[in-house]
């Protein structure tokens, strides 16, 4: 399936008339018997083997650091944005923008270089309130700047839990310019801030509470720096890595060089996600084939893939995004 050979590989037997892995596996067995440590390929990167992927989920479900916020509460708010008069949905929407904002850090109130409250001023617009969430304690959240002009965009894109529904690439690129939108059509700032990482997680976001089903992968830096390894080593047909990546030259060293992921850059095109949703879409096909070839449980979906990559690679200061990348026949 790869282009590369894959380390797992299994020991299988016949247990009830189906083959079922068993323990040791053949080339690392004393790594793929430990639950705390992953299956790794040929290059020290996780594999996407069913172990790997309930062990990253047990992770991130368990850590306080990620787990902040009643996803219950979350649910109804994020509900609540296609139910009720104009006035609570409007609401909802303020409160959802904000706690994916604020979960995430996409920094989405700061509008370029200009100062929230001046921009405010010109626009003669007040803050919006907004109820805490339980959680928070009792009182009220102010969003501003960013955060709700996003909302006051979103409260009018027309048909946007249909759009949510189907997985439309453009809705990520309307809402990704939607502080951009808002200040120039009300001529007060010409801004070009671009919020690519907050408009994927938007989509992705309320498609999981709403329950629409696993619609958008999410762009993240971590996960765009190394998803050139992902396309050499999973995908197939005309897509390969060199397409989103190029040479760097490194400090220090003379003449040094290092392979950096380009993909960032799509944030600035117009087709920006669909581009990365191709790549990812490439990646994820191939990872299914490999899995149904390697006796995993079913196909998974952005979901995991993006939580797997994104908690092995968001920390060590870069450096095994740049091992995993220097592995890359360039």
């Amino acid at each position: 399936m790869s282009r590369q050979e894959m380390f797992f590989n299994p020991v299988m037997e016949e247990v009830n008339g189906v083959n079922k892995m068993v323990m040791p596996y053949v080339k690392d067995a004393e790594r793929t018997a430990d639950p705390y440590q992953f299956d790794l390929d040929q290059n020290g990167v996780p594999l996407f083997t069913d172990k790997n992927i309930a062990f990253v989920n047990g992770m991130v479900e368990n850590d306080s650091n990620y787990n902040q916020t009643d996803k219950d509460e979350v649910r109804e708010i994020f509900k609540g944005m296609f139910v009720g008069n104009a006035h609570e949905r409007m609401a909802c929407i303020g409160r959802a923008v904000y706690e994916i904002d604020n979960e995430n850090s996409t920094h989405l109130t700061a509008v370029g270089r200009h100062k929230v409250d001046d921009i405010m001023k010109k626009l003669d617009l007040k803050p919006m309130t907004v109820e805490k969430m339980s959680d928070d304690g009792e009182g009220e959240k102010t969003i501003t700047g960013g955060v709700l002009f996003t909302s006051q965009i979103i409260a009018g894109i027309e048909g946007l839990r249909e759009r949510l529904s189907v997985g439309d690439d453009q809705l990520v690129t309307d809402i990704s310019k939607a502080s951009k939108t808002y200040l120039n059509e009300a001529h007060v700032a010409d801004i070009n801030k671009i919020n690519f990482s907050f408009a994927t997680k938007f989509c992705h976001w309320t498609c999981q509470y709403l329950k629409l089903g696993d619609k958008y992968c999410i762009y993240d830096k971590v996960v765009a720096s190394v998803l050139p390894y992902f396309v050499d080593n999973y995908a197939s047909g005309e897509l390969a890595s060199w397409k989103c990546c190029r040479m760097k030259r490194t400090k220090g060293a003379k003449g040094g060089q290092e392979l950096v992921s380009t993909i960032e850059n799509y944030k600035k095109d117009d087709d920006g996600y669909t581009k990365y949703r191709n790549l990812y879409d490439a990646v994820l096909e191939g990872i299914n084939k490999w899995r149904s070839e390697n006796n995993q449980n079913g196909e998974i979906g952005y979901r995991e893939v993006d939580r797997l990559i994104w908690y092995y690679f968001k920390g060590a200061s870069g450096k095994r995004i740049k091992q995993a990348l220097a592995s890359i026949d360039y």
